[in-house]
């Protein structure tokens, strides 16, 4: 065989292997259905815990929700761990004097959130301890869909979320939560940091959340995967977030995120631990086509652009430009297809129309991703 083929083919199955993957996770997702309850009579204890530091713009939005909840007031305690000086303080105090389940932790230093949580976990008893945020609007079942998944290996379970729009940035974050949650219907679910519960019992034995984190929601899943537990992906225990309005707000957003995401890979590895659960290797191309999918689209795009523009100023090696040409188009092609198919499995058709800026976000992200590797990133607030 001609070693030019060769090259074309082994290039287009590398190339290829993403997209692919992306496409069979789609295709999978459509055969997941949702999760039973389980009996009131069954119902464990929980804990809420929610860290709040100058959410006064946001936090009736958690109040709200979780006044209409239907878990049964007997067996939930809401604890909020409040660091903050505005408005804040004085709307979820009002709260507590209506509610005899209710406590407010107020603490002389702000240490974070991770920290939040462990000082929140010590002054609590649920047997489940459940996670939002100030800005979360949980669904009034939310909770109890939770807790029904949580029996046997299954440690943890996260709920899901969608942004409340307010823009098309937002739009395009909704569709990226999207796609991320049809995977996660297949393969390796993870924490988000908010609305997901986890055994009391377990988190008590791994010592709480790792205060030094800047993203304490992915060290605790890596710990778990770790242990050979496992978390569940709960697609009708459901939520509603605020996202940032602005790009700079955005940006911020992600290098913590990014820069958290590298802290505890280079924990996880250090410890000899796992990312992923078994099976291995269907599961690394879920998560990895997951992140990687929709920012070698952008890439595709450019590269099937730079080569067209090839492909016409240079008509003697057309020849040569012609399978790049079919390998960047499909390979654009397929991912389309499978964001399509995401869509449809998650109910948020509509959103797919922003696949290709959401592609650009991503590669942006990823470049991001890069740029923190080595910099010095502290916990900031995001206004949303």
């Amino acid at each position: 065989m001609d070693p030019l083929v060769v090259l074309y083919i082994v290039f287009g199955l590398l190339y290829l292997l993403i997209p692919l993957s992306y496409l069979a996770t789609a295709i999978v997702s459509l055969t997941k259905r949702k999760h039973g309850e389980v009996a009131s009579s069954a119902l464990p204890s929980v804990t809420v815990l929610v860290p709040t530091f100058n959410d006064g713009d946001s936090v009736r939005r958690i109040i709200n929700s979780l006044e209409v909840t239907d878990y049964p007031e007997n067996k939930l305690e809401i604890v909020f761990i409040d660091d903050s000086n505005d408005s804040t303080s004085e709307i979820i105090d009002e709260f507590a004097s209506r509610r005899s389940n209710v406590r407010v932790l107020r603490r002389e230093k702000r240490l974070g959130k991770p920290s939040a949580l462990n000082d929140g976990l010590a002054a609590s008893s649920g047997e489940v301890v459940v996670v939002y945020d100030a800005d979360s609007a949980p669904h009034p079942s939310a909770i109890r869909k939770l807790v029904a998944t949580l029996s046997g290996e299954v440690v943890a379970a996260q709920g899901s979320y969608e942004v409340d729009v307010r823009n098309t940035l937002n739009k395009i974050v909704d569709l990226e939560y999207t796609l991320w949650q049809g995977s996660q219907l297949v393969a390796v679910p993870v924490i988000v940091g908010y609305n997901y519960a986890v055994k009391r019992s377990y988190l008590e034995e791994i010592g709480g959340w790792d205060e030094e984190a800047l993203a304490e929601d992915h060290i605790l899943w890596y710990k778990i995967y770790s242990d050979g537990k496992k978390i569940r992906y709960v697609e009708d225990a459901g939520v509603r977030v605020l996202e940032p309005l602005t790009f700079r707000e955005f940006e911020k957003q992600r290098a913590r995120w990014s820069k958290g995401s590298i802290q505890a890979t280079e924990k996880v590895i250090k410890t000899k631990g796992r990312m992923i659960p078994k099976p291995y290797l269907p599961n690394f191309l879920a998560y990895t086509s997951r992140y990687s999918a929709p920012s070698q689209t952008a890439v595709s795009l450019v590269a099937l652009t730079l080569t067209l523009v090839a492909y016409f100023a240079f008509p003697q090696i057309q020849l040569l430009l012609y399978p790049f040409i079919l390998i960047f188009l499909s390979a654009i092609v397929i991912a389309c297809v499978a964001s399509l198919l995401f869509c449809l499995r998650m109910g948020k058709v509509s959103r797919w129309l922003y696949f290709l800026p959401l592609s650009f976000l991503v590669l942006y992200q990823n470049i991001l991703f890069s740029l923190v590797i080595k910099k010095d990133v502290s916990w900031e607030k995001v206004e949303k």
